[in-house]
């Protein structure tokens, strides 16, 4: 994919954070490129390092944070950007569905209230404002509007609260949208209810998508393509049918294996200290393809299979 058709393009992006124990590792040399009107999902186990990709993006990670590389976002470096300019990009060229919808949202302000301070800096009188809410809580789905608009948080469900995340991130017609575990601590009704919302915004909204999840049938069912991360580095990235059907590298394999419908096989052993990643592969240690060229030498990321896949058997 040529340059112009990127929205994102990530390079070597290296993220370690300084504790006292020493520097944790998060990300490790991650390159990814996101075609306009693509979704990309970054699936992997808790503690991958996907997060930390999404934040960094946006810029929102702590202050202890080092990082390194570049992030490319319509030719401008977003890690360059001074911090004025990077704020004129959040929540309008670049918007963000974060997790946990019940403590992004003020449980002491009614929803619509919540959504139409989005609209503040434009030039429109608030009936207008109040009629761009309704219009974009109709195209996701919200029945009763009106109601929900005049309530408070709590007194939706939890893919309903999700939905109004959704709302409020869509409101500024954003360029890319980047949603952190969208469906994390929802029961399943409420899971398949944001199933649909992510559909519709894919299917009817056309926004470039940056999907970051540990459920991997929910990314399965949205993205176009899957980027798999293990211990701070990607691991695989493919087409999402690849990916189900001829998975390449044996973490990918172990996913795909300890889903329900395929047995729940779990997958052996531990992730590797960040702080003291090992030598070799990463997943060496709980790979039953291990050779001592995987506990010698670190693997590279290399052209397999229509995509890319970290493994000394390719």
């Amino acid at each position: 994919m040529n340059r112009s058709e990127n929205i994102l393009e990530i390079h070597d992006l290296d993220v370690f954070f300084e504790t006292n124990k020493g520097y944790v590792k998060a990300v490790n040399k991650v390159s990814l490129n996101i075609g306009k009107g693509e979704c990309i999902g970054i699936i992997g186990e808790t503690g991958s390092g996907k997060s930390v990709v999404g934040q960094s993006v946006l810029r929102l990670l702590a202050n202890n944070a080092h990082v390194n590389g570049s992030i490319y976002f319509q030719g401008m470096d977003l890690l360059e950007i001074d911090m004025k300019e990077m704020k004129k990009l959040r929540g309008k060229k670049i918007s963000l569905i974060p997790q946990n919808p019940a403590k992004s949202l003020n449980p002491v302000l009614k929803n619509g209230k919540q959504i139409i301070e989005v609209f503040d800096n434009k030039k429109i009188t608030f009936l207008e404002k109040r009629e761009k809410v309704i219009s974009i809580m109709k195209q996701l789905l919200l029945k009763d509007p009106e109601k929900v608009y005049n309530s408070y948080p709590h007194q939706l469900s939890g893919g309903m609260k999700q939905r109004l995340l959704a709302a409020i991130a869509l409101c500024s017609y954003p360029e890319l949208l980047i949603a952190d575990e969208p469906t994390k601590g929802l029961d399943p009704d409420s899971m398949e209810k944001v199933c649909e919302l992510f559909t519709h915004i894919k299917e009817d909204h056309k926004r470039t998508m940056l999907i970051i999840t540990h459920d991997l049938d929910f990314a399965l069912g949205i993205c176009d393509r899957i980027a798999v991360m293990y211990s701070g580095e990607v691991v695989e990235v493919n087409g999402v049918k690849k990916i189900i059907n001829s998975p390449a590298h044996p973490y990918t394999q172990g996913l795909i294996n300890a889903l329900p419908r395929n047995g729940l096989v779990p997958l052996r052993g531990q992730s590797p200290s960040r702080i003291f990643l090992p030598k070799g592969c990463f997943f060496s240690q709980r790979c039953r393809f291990n050779s001592a060229s995987c506990v010698s030498e670190h693997p590279n990321l290399r052209e397999f299979g229509g995509g890319m896949v970290r493994c000394h058997m390719y």
